[in-house]
């Protein structure tokens, strides 16, 4: 039998093998869509004009539109040298070096970073003749098998009966006994109960969690399992565990990312969407409702706010994305919709469609067309990724959704805030206990106040201002004030560069403009159209901003507190200000104030004034809450955050085909609508498509409609794709070995008729992921020992037919929480935000700037700050996805990094530390039951005499190495043997 392999205190370091790029044919999947995706649109549309077989007269005899091509290069030799871009000739020349290509404009620097970087990753080219006229134009069955309706049969039936728990078991063997093979033995109990732990949750067991199973399941093997499969389930570890899954195919990331001119810009609110995920999956939400949130959660009703603002964040799924540079680069809002294409098709139907942006693809059923359709449904929405790090080189800012304690209210509180102000008695009672230095209702001109143009006074509309403004004074004003006035805005908040100005406290007429002035923004900084903010002059230019979105024609009460240098803005009486923090003041000694204008004029309102008073004094927040409280106004509504994600296009529209992929030159207007082409290759001739092709009303995105497309139960691709990763997560391998590619380059199923009974059983359980997760763990197939002697070897050397289970790996994140849970320093609470959610910047600059964005933390590691070209350092060694693309199956390597890793972090030496402290605080325990203590913790079981008596021999050599020591440490050999313990292939691997 080939065991589990013997315990640890050795590490085991690989060295790295290198792949040659040039002429080999089993491309890399990932490779292959670098390349598709990012290179070939960029050859395609810069180069083929001068570099291709159809061009009128051949460029230094070079053709760049075939791998054989690029390979011999022209006359000045080969164009590319894979994996070193400095000596390859194509780069000197896009960086107009020693050539000057293209001649007529250069490449922008996010292209030619495209190009670099594709050298640099070993120049993978899929191209396989010299030169490609077209794409594929007929296919066999067996290549579009995914394109093809689910062929559902019973289960078969099998020689041994009594082997199968389920009808899983009844696929897999059946396999197994047409292929004269057999199924190795069942798993023992105590590796059974850790598998499921680490497949369920994510963490190991503890020993006694151990024992009780053991104890249970050897009464009654399958009842045992049932249980603990169903109390792992309701575990709230498991949304975090089966959450990270998700958002490796999602892309996340918390931070843009190099943006091809080396800047990388935080995403503050994208933990919100990480938070979504965990919470979606530990409700179990069916999967089209999953998707359907996810695509178009905007758009769904919602019965509270509470799921309302969980519908927004959902969105975040097609915002999260990395972007290239807006620098110089025409095609940035295509760039987005390709990525938001690239995402939905890849992640849920493993089709690549993005490859189909500037051709029709090259080797699946996808027109041209077909993409800018989908391109339509896209550009169609608005999508909000926020500030892009206040850099509009690395890409313009936009809003972002607005998480409120509300529900939109369809007109009933809006309504209310239309109708004329009549305040009651009260209000003036507070107002007046208060002891204001101004007050005035603004029915009529206050007393030696100055009209700047002309204004209307009168009961019903108060001061009624159309590029008109107020000047007033008040004497003996204090540096502390507080102003309490109402406001009706009737200007569209994007009619100009700044909607109005409310107030000002300044000198009047200065250029400089110093003071306190409060205004509306406008289409000036889209951040901050609509919102109130504060500006303290041309000399310090500081300013702060609110985030409500003031809506025209309605009411508002305003009350501005300056207490020192900070400012505090509240709005329509809620408890938390809209605008709070240090804003330095700038008006001196000013006494006289502006209000429906700035202190010179500019941007007066056009709207409505009334009931200003002003206090010589800071009021409290309970001021305020009380003082509109005696209004009996509506109040406003509390902004409890903001989000990344999608909404509507204010018009939609639809997309017209861009040549070679760019918009320096359209085709025609193509109908938003879904994928066609690929459902009439495998129909033939038949009227009727698999799934109806989308009706979408000209005033709607469409993305509702897609969403209901891509989930329809006779989708052939969804429900496959999504029971595919689920299985390969649980069995190691997916039935389809390559989860983000059903094409015609994927690889074919190796239970084609198990993974469409696994798909319509999915479906007819409603979606529901833990159910379909509980089915498979409790099958024997999952259950089979991961030990196998040589006749296993032999017959099924790949485990093709699954005749065992496969040993794994632990996950980047599952090592580091293992590590913290053995330790006893692990903290199971959600961790709340993260570290940058405060922090909208670019954390490149200066270089290395990022480390210092990561905090140490106790918490699951799916709570960890996972930035874009700044991993955490606890997690980069172990094929932690770059959140660049889709990744539904993580690479497997065995690097000496890893090693050295687990040697030197002092993430691991400090946690060998904590877990040396626990199991020598006794002193009075034996040094064989403290080497016990250490196993328990690390390896869930007792040491074997064996390993007892090395471990013993090793403490009493580091005792007395470290005796020797100046330095020397009681706990140290302590720590160095837990450091061991970490490092043990029994510790990072699941039998």
């Amino acid at each position: 039998m080939m065991h589990r392999i013997p315990l640890l205190l050795a590490l085991l370091i690989s060295p790295a093998i290198s792949l040659v790029a040039f002429g080999q044919e089993n491309i890399p999947h990932a490779e292959r869509m670098f390349f598709e995706e990012k290179v070939r649109p960029i050859l395609v549309g810069k180069c083929y004009q001068c570099h291709a077989e159809d061009a009128k007269e051949i460029g230094g005899k070079l053709l760049l539109d075939s791998r054989a091509g690029i390979l011999k290069g022209g006359e000045s030799g080969p164009a590319v040298v894979p994996g070193d871009p400095e000596k390859s000739l194509l780069l000197d020349a896009l960086h107009y070096e020693s050539f000057e290509m293209p001649p007529d404009k250069p490449l922008s620097e996010a292209e030619i970073h495209l190009v670099s970087q594709w050298i640099e990753r070993g120049a993978w080219d899929p191209r396989m003749k010299e030169a490609q006229s077209g794409p594929k134009e007929s296919w066999t069955p067996q290549e579009l098998w995914s394109f093809y309706p689910r062929q559902v049969i019973d289960p078969p039936s099998v020689g041994r009966q009594d082997w199968p728990q389920g009808s899983i078991d009844r696929f897999v063997l059946h396999k197994i006994e047409a292929a004269g093979a057999q199924p190795t033995e069942d798993a023992e109990l105590s590796a059974l109960v850790r598998r499921l732990y680490y497949d369920l949750i994510g963490l190991p067991p503890t020993l006694e969690e151990i024992q009780t199973f053991v104890q249970a399941a050897t009464k009654d093997r399958r009842r045992a399992t049932e249980a603990l499969v169903d109390e792992l389930l309701a575990r709230p570890q498991f949304g975090e565990h089966w959450g990270r899954h998700w958002l490796d195919v999602a892309r996340y990331g918390e931070s843009n990312g190099n943006d091809g001119l080396s800047r990388n810009a935080t995403f503050p609110h994208a933990w919100r969407y990480r938070d979504y995920v965990i919470d979606a999956i530990n409700r179990d939400i069916p999967y089209d409702r999953f998707l359907t949130e996810q695509i178009a959660g905007d758009l769904l009703p919602a019965a509270t706010p509470q799921e309302r603002n969980r519908l927004l964040v959902a969105t975040g799924f097609l915002a999260i994305g990395s972007k290239p540079a807006s620098a110089m680069n025409k095609d940035f809002p295509m760039d987005i919709v390709d990525d938001q294409i690239n995402t939905v098709s890849t992640a849920i139907m493993g089709l690549s469609v993005a490859c189909a942006r500037c051709h029709d693809h090259k080797h699946d059923p996808i027109p041209t067309r077909d993409y800018y359709a989908l391109a339509g449904i896209f550009k169609s929405s608005e999508t909000l990724y926020g500030a892009a790090g206040n850099e509009k080189l690395t890409a313009p800012p936009t809003e972002l959704h607005v998480l409120a304690s509300e529900l939109p209210d369809g007109g009933g509180k809006r309504d209310e805030m239309k109708s004329p102000l009549a305040l009651p008695g009260k209000y003036f009672e507070q107002l007046q206990h208060r002891k204001p230095v101004v007050s005035v209702s603004l029915d009529e001109l206050p007393d030696r106040w100055k009209e700047v143009g002309s204004s209307k006074f009168s009961d019903a509309e108060f001061a009624q201002l159309k590029e008109s403004y107020l000047q007033g004074s008040a004497a003996d004003l204090t540096s502390d004030y507080t102003i309490s006035f109402w406001f009706k805005n009737e200007l569209e908040n994007n009619a100009r560069p700044i909607t109005a100005y409310l107030f000002t406290r300044g000198e009047l007429g200065n250029k400089e403009i110093p003071g306190d002035h409060l205004g509306i923004g406008g289409k000036h900084d889209p951040k901050r159209t609509g919102r109130l903010f504060v500006f303290n002059g041309n000399r310090k230019k500081e300013s702060l901003a609110g985030t409500t979105v003031i809506v025209p024609g309605t009411w508002n009460h305003v009350v501005m507190v300056r207490k020192g240098d900070r400012l505090s803005v509240y709005l329509n009486g809620l408890e938390k200000p809209e605008i709070d923090g240090k804003l330095e003041p700038t008006f001196g000694n000013e006494s006289r104030f502006s209000l429906g204008g700035r202190s010179e004029g500019f941007a007066p309102l056009t709207g409505n004034l009334a009931h200003f008073s002003l206090f010589s004094k800071s009021l409290s927040g309970a001021d305020v809450v009380a003082l509109h409280d005696a209004s009996e106004r509506p109040k406003g509504v509390m902004q409890l955050g903001l989000a990344m994600g999608v909404r509507e296009a204010k018009k939609p529209a639809d997309c017209k085909v861009h040549i070679n992929g760019t918009s320096a030159k359209l085709g025609a207007e193509i109908p938003r609508g879904a994928l066609t082409a690929c459902w009439e290759v495998v129909q033939g001739d038949e009227s009727s498509p698999i799934v109806p092709d989308l009706k979408i009303p000209k005033s709607d995105s469409g993305r509702l409609e897609l969403a209901a497309w891509i989930t329809d139960p006779r989708q052939p691709q969804t429900w496959r794709v999504m029971v595919n990763r689920i299985w390969l997560k649980l069995m190691g391998e997916g039935l389809v070995a390559t989860p983000d590619d059903f094409g015609v380059f994927g690889a074919r199923p190796t239970h084609p008729e198990l993974l469409d009974w696994l798909a319509q059983d999915f479906i007819e359980r409603g979606g529901s992921v833990k159910s379909l997760i509980r089915s498979i763990v409790l099958s024997r197939t999952y259950q089979l020992s991961s030990d196998y002697g040589p006749q296993f070897a032999e017959q099924d050397p790949e485990n093709i037919l699954l005749t065992r289970h496969r040993k794994r790996r632990l996950s980047a994140e599952q090592l580091r929480d293992s590590i913290l849970s053995a330790s006893g320093a692990l903290d199971l609470e959600p961790s709340v935000g993260s570290p940058i959610q405060e922090i909208d910047a670019l954390i490149n600059q200066p270089p290395h700037e990022a480390s210092t964005l990561h905090q140490p933390s106790s918490h699951r590691s799916i709570y960890l700050c996972y930035m874009r070209n700044a991993p955490p350092a606890e997690l980069a060694a172990f094929d932690l996805p770059d959140g660049l693309k889709v990744t539904g199956k993580r690479s497997q390597t065995i690097l000496p990094a890893q090693s050295l890793f687990l040697l030197n972090s002092s993430f691991v030496i400090q946690q060998a530390e904590n877990l040396a402290a626990l199991i020598t605080v006794d002193p009075a325990t034996t040094t064989e039951d403290k080497i016990k203590q250490a196993f328990h913790r690390a390896l869930q079981r007792d040491p074997t005499a064996s390993e007892l008596d090395q471990a013993t021999r090793l403490l009493e050599r580091l005792q007395r190495e470290y005796s020797d020591s100046s330095k020397s440490k009681p706990m140290a050999p302590w720590a160095v043997f837990c450091q061991a313990l970490f490092a043990s292939n029994e510790f990072r691997y699941v039998d």
